[in-house]
C-alpha cells in the first residue's frame, strides 16, 4: 500500500493520462548555456534528469515566440523558428519521453524594441517609459503564441504553458492596477482578459484539443491594488473550454512581492496553496495546479487528498532532489533531500552566471559528471574529523563509494554550525537538511564516534588511508573595549532566555541580520549595528528581498549602517556614526556577529606523516552551506 495514495494516483486531462499528481515547474537555467539559439546538452540533461526522477510531467524552461528575437549571448533565448532551435526541441522532448514523463514547454515573449510596449503608458521597465501596446501588436503576439505552440507540438511536446502571471507584460493586461486602457482591452474583466482569451483561442485553433494548454497566472497579486482571488474566480469562468490546466501562482516581479511568488522561510510552509484552493472553490471544471515551495511529500499528499488542488508543481524541490517522485513511490520520504530556500539556484542561474544548488552539488554539472566522479574500487579506510554539513556529506558519499568511514565529532551530537537552525523558525528548512544528513549517515555503515575529540594519536591508531579534516570555523572576536561582555552569535540559539529585552547586535552581515530577525520574532527589541553601508551585503539578492521585509517592517527591529562600534559597557554600546559623531545605544545584552575564522591551525595539527589528507568546508575556507557540500562532493568523488 502506498504511503501517498492520492499524490501517486493517476489523473486524465483531455487525452493525456498523468501517472501521478507531481509536475515539475519551469525554471530559469540561463547559466547552463551561452546564448545559443537551441538547447544545449547541459539544459537537455538537466530537464531529462527531472523526468528520470519520476514525475508525471516536466515543464521545460521556455522558447521565444518571436522569430525576430536575437540572443544577447547570455540568457536563454531559444528560437524554435531556427534549425538549431527546432532540432534541439526534438531531442529535449524525446529525452523527457524516454524517462516516462509528459513533456511540456513554456512559451516566452521577451521582446526588445527601442520603445517599451506595455498594456498602458506610464509604466516603466529598465528605466524606460512605456508606450501603449497597439491593437495590431496584441493580435500579432496572440498569433506568435500559436505559431510557437504549433512548432513545439511538431517537435513532440504534449502540451505548453503560457505565462500570464507575476505582473509580467502579459499579466498586466489582467490587472486593473496596470491596465488603464479605454479600448476593448481595458475596463471590464472580460475586456482585460481579451488578450488572454485571444491567445488561448489561437493556440487551440492551431494545435487542436489534444494538445494541452496550461495557464500560469497570479490568482492574487498580493498588492492591495492588484488582482484579488475573488477576481480570479470570475476570470476562470471566462476560460472554461479554452484552457486545460490552471497553474495557480501569486505575487509580482518586484522586491516586495517576489518572495510571495517564490516563498522564503519567513513564510509558513506551502503558503500559496490557498490560491489554488480558492480557484477550486469557485466551482471551475478546469483541473487546478498549485505551486510555491512544495517539497514535503506529506504536505503534497494532504493537498491532493483534501481537494485543495488536482496537481502539485515543484521547482526548487526537484532541483534539490530530482528523484523526489521516485522516493515517494518507494515510500522513503526521509531520503528526499530538502530544499533550504536559499535562492542560490534562482539567482545563480538567472543573474550570477553560475547555476548551483546548496544541497545538491551535481546541479550545474549534470552533463559532466563523468569528468568529476572518478572510478573507485572502494575499500579505503577514511577518517573524517568534524560532524558538520561538510563532514557528514563527505561520509555519506564515501560510504556510498564503498569506503570504510569513521566520523569523529567532539560534541555529543552531529550538525556543526547547522544546529542553530533548530531554534530559528524561519531556518526550519535548513534544520530539515541537517536532520536529513544525520538520517543518511545513520542509514549507512559509518562508524560515528560522538564526544570523541580526534588527536594525531587517535587518528594514527585507525591506520587510515586518507584523512578528511572538516573542523569548521569559530566566531571572530574583534579588539573592542568591553568585547568580553558580548555573546557570540552561535551561543544565542538555544540560549535566548539568557538575553535581556533590549539587544544590540554588532555586525550586520547575513548572520547578524538573521540573528536579529530571530530575536525580534521572539519579541526582543533589537538594533543591528553595521559598519558597511548596507545590511547583509553578503546575502544573495532574492533572499535579501525577503530579509528586507523583516528588517524594515518590524517595529521592534532597527538597523544602523555606517556605524563603527567603539566600546561596550554595562548597559550601553557606543559607536561612531557616518559623520564621525559618537552615539550611544542602550543594551541589556550585546551579541557579536562579525564573522568566522577557519580552524585551519587545529586541522593542520591533525595531519599524519605520510597519510594523504583533504581540508573541506569552513575548515578550508569560511563559506556557505553550498560551498561546504560542494567541497565534500569534490573530496569524496576523487577517492
Amino acid at each position: 500500500m502506498s504511503n501517498y495514495p492520492n499524490l501517486l494516483s493517476p489523473k486524465k486531462v483531455g487525452n493525456i493520462l498523468f501517472k501521478n499528481r507531481i509536475f515539475t515547474a519551469p525554471t530559469g537555467v540561463h547559466a547552463l548555456q551561452h546564448g545559443e539559439l537551441g538547447f544545449q546538452e547541459p539544459v537537455i540533461t538537466h530537464f531529462s534528469n527531472r523526468a528520470r526522477g519520476g514525475p508525471a510531467m516536466v515543464t521545460c524552461t521556455g522558447v521565444q515566440i518571436n522569430p525576430a528575437m536575437k540572443s544577447d549571448g547570455n540568457h536563454l533565448h531559444i528560437n524554435p523558428y531556427t534549425t538549431e532551435g527546432l532540432r534541439s526541441l526534438y531531442e529535449l522532448a524525446a529525452r523527457v519521453h524516454h524517462f516516462g514523463a509528459v513533456a511540456s514547454m513554456q512559451l516566452s515573449d521577451q521582446y526588445r524594441y527601442d520603445q517599451y510596449y506595455a498594456v498602458s503608458p506610464g509604466l516603466k521597465k529598465m528605466g524606460r517609459d512605456s508606450v501603449e501596446m497597439p491593437r495590431e501588436m496584441i493580435a500579432q503576439k496572440a498569433k506568435m503564441f500559436a505559431d510557437a505552440a504549433e512548432i513545439v507540438k511538431k517537435a513532440g511536446f504534449d502540451m505548453c504553458m503560457i505565462h500570464f502571471g507575476h505582473a509580467s507584460d502579459n499579466a498586466q493586461f489582467l490587472s486593473s492596477r496596470f491596465n488603464k486602457r479605454t479600448d476593448e482591452f481595458g475596463g471590464s474583466l472580460e475586456n482585460r482578459a481579451r488578450y488572454l482569451t485571444m491567445t488561448l483561442d489561437a493556440i487551440r485553433a492551431r494545435c487542436g484539443k489534444n494538445f494541452l494548454i496550461e495557464l500560469r497566472f497570479s490568482v492574487s497579486e498580493v498588492d492591495p491594488e492588484g488582482i484579488t482571488a475573488a477576481e480570479s474566480a470570475e476570470l476562470v469562468k471566462l476560460l472554461e473550454g479554452k484552457v486545460d490546466l490552471l497553474h495557480c501562482s501569486c505575487g509580482m516581479n518586484n522586491a516586495r512581492y517576489f518572495t510571495t511568488t517564490h516563498p522564503s522561510g519567513f513564510l509558513p510552509d506551502t503558503p500559496n496553496v490557498q490560491y489554488a484552493e480558492a480557484i477550486k472553490a469557485s466551482g471551475t471544471s478546469i483541473p487546478v495546479v498549485t505551486i510555491g515551495a512544495i517539497q514535503n511529500l506529506e504536505q503534497a499528499e494532504e493537498i491532493i487528498a483534501s481537494g485543495k488542488a488536482d496537481f502539485v508543481s515543484i521547482a526548487r524541490g526537484v532541483i534539490a532532489d530530482p528523484d523526489l517522485a521516485k522516493k515517494a513511490c518507494a515510500g522513503t520520504p526521509e531520503d528526499v533531500r530538502p530544499c533550504i530556500k536559499c535562492f542560490k539556484c534562482h539567482d545563480g542561474a538567472c543573474y550570477y552566471d553560475h547555476f548551483v544548488c546548496s544541497v545538491n552539488p551535481t546541479i550545474g554539472i549534470e552533463d559532466k559528471l563523468d569528468k568529476y566522479i572518478l572510478p573507485t574500487e572502494g575499500g579505503k579506510k577514511i577518517a573524517i574529523v568534524g560532524g558538520g554539513p561538510a563532514g557528514m556529506q563527505a561520509a555519506i558519499y564515501l560510504a556510498d563509494r564503498g569506503h570504510k568511514v569513521t566520523l569523529f565529532e567532539s560534541k555529543d551530537h552531529l550538525g556543526g554550525q547547522l544546529n542553530f537552525a533548530d531554534y530559528a523558525e524561519f531556518k526550519r528548512d535548513l534544520g530539515r537538511f541537517k536532520h536529513y544528513l544525520i538520517t543518511q549517515v545513520g542509514k549507512r555503515d559509518i562508524d560515528v564516534r560522538l564526544g570523541a575529540r580526534a588527536t594525531p594519536e587517535i587518528l594514527a591508531a585507525e591506520k587510515p588511508d586518507h584523512v578528511i579534516l572538516a573542523l569548521g570555523a569559530e566566531p571572530l572576536v574583534i579588539p573592542i573595549p568591553g568585547v568580553e561582555k558580548t555573546v557570540k552569535a552561535p551561543d544565542v540559539f538555544g540560549g535566548e532566555d539568557k538575553l535581556g529585552q533590549k539587544i544590540v547586535i554588532i555586525g550586520g552581515g547575513q548572520v547578524g541580520a538573521e540573528t536579529g530577525i530571530h530575536l525580534a520574532w521572539l519579541g526582543k527589541d533589537v538594533t543591528i549595528l553595521e559598519m558597511q553601508s548596507r545590511i547583509a551585503p553578503d546575502a544573495w539578492f532574492t533572499y535579501h528581498w525577503a530579509m528586507d521585509i523583516e528588517l524594515n517592517e518590524r517595529e521592534n527591529l532597527h538597523t544602523i549602517v555606517n556605524g563603527r562600534c567603539s566600546r561596550i559597557e554595562d548597559g550601553n554600546v557606543t559607536y561612531i556614526d557616518a559623520d564621525g559623531n559618537e552615539q550611544t545605544l542602550e543594551a541589556d545584552s550585546v551579541v557579536l556577529c562579525v564573522g568566522f575564522r577557519s580552524q585551519t591551525a587545529a586541522a593542520e595539527a591533525l595531519i599524519l606523516p605520510g597519510v594523504p589528507f583533504t581540508l573541506i568546508g569552513d575548515c578550508k575556507q569560511v563559506g556557505t552551506v553550498q560551498q561546504a557540500v560542494r567541497s565534500a562532493f569534490d573530496a569524496a568523488m576523487t577517492l
